[in-house]
């Protein structure tokens, strides 16, 4: 009787140390495999319906453009003939305002060109580009010399290479001008290197211009009368 009673115990402590360990077991399959069940089954399903649909469509739409593409082709209508005729109408139209915006910079290019004044002022710019500092004597003073009727570079590299500096001390103004003809008067200080030092020359310069044929105007000669 002892016997079968102590038998019966050992069977419930296996029995519940079983359990206690599948449970356990259980638990941590379902706490490993949680992460892994983001996406419900179903969700994959429509979504996968979702992109048949959608390519579905688009096959459709393809064939749908290919056969209007076709028809247009074999058939052409009144109506497109004189849509096409429409479109180049506007594109002539189109050329016709770029033409004008055309013009109307260049009229005001031609202004700026008709102006003696600005031609002097670019003139000396160049020059006081070319004697400063770090300028490169060599361009401006070719730039000067396409300034004039009959430009010489090698004259105004020797008239400027010993030049530190040039001072405009009252702008240029027009004297007179008439017909393709003008004189533009302008006071400068110039200042050359000499003999270790550095020579003042306070002057008025009398430009005489003239306008070629482009309407830009270029220096034909020049007065200097000395302070």
């Amino acid at each position: 009787m002892i016997k079968n009673k102590s038998m019966t115990v050992k069977f419930k402590l296996r029995f519940f140390i079983t359990a206690v360990l599948l449970l356990l077991f259980l638990q941590s399959c379902g706490k490993k495999e949680e992460p892994q069940t983001f996406i419900p089954p179903q969700q994959e399903s429509s979504s996968d319906k979702e992109k048949e649909r959608l390519a579905k469509e688009e096959f459709e739409r393809l064939k749908r453009l290919k056969e209007g593409f076709t028809d247009s082709l074999s058939v052409a209508s009144e109506t497109d003939s004189a849509s096409v005729l429409n479109d180049t109408s506007k594109s002539v139209s189109g050329n016709k305002t770029d033409k004008t915006k055309l013009v109307q910079k260049e009229k005001e290019l031609n202004k700026r060109l008709d102006n003696p004044k600005t031609a002097v002022s670019d003139y000396i710019e160049f020059l006081q580009r070319g004697i400063k500092e770090g300028g490169n004597f060599e361009l401006n003073m070719k730039k000067a010399s396409e300034l004039w009727e009959n430009g010489n570079i090698n004259r105004f590299k020797s008239n400027y290479k010993n030049t530190s500096k040039i001072i405009v001390l009252e702008e240029p103004k027009v004297v007179s001008q008439k017909d393709g003809e003008a004189v533009v008067e302008v006071r400068i200080k110039k200042i050359d290197k000499k003999d270790g030092g550095n020579e003042e020359l306070d002057m008025t310069v009398k430009y005489n211009m003239i306008a070629d044929s482009k309407g830009k105007w270029k220096i034909k000669g020049n007065s200097v009368i000395k302070k």
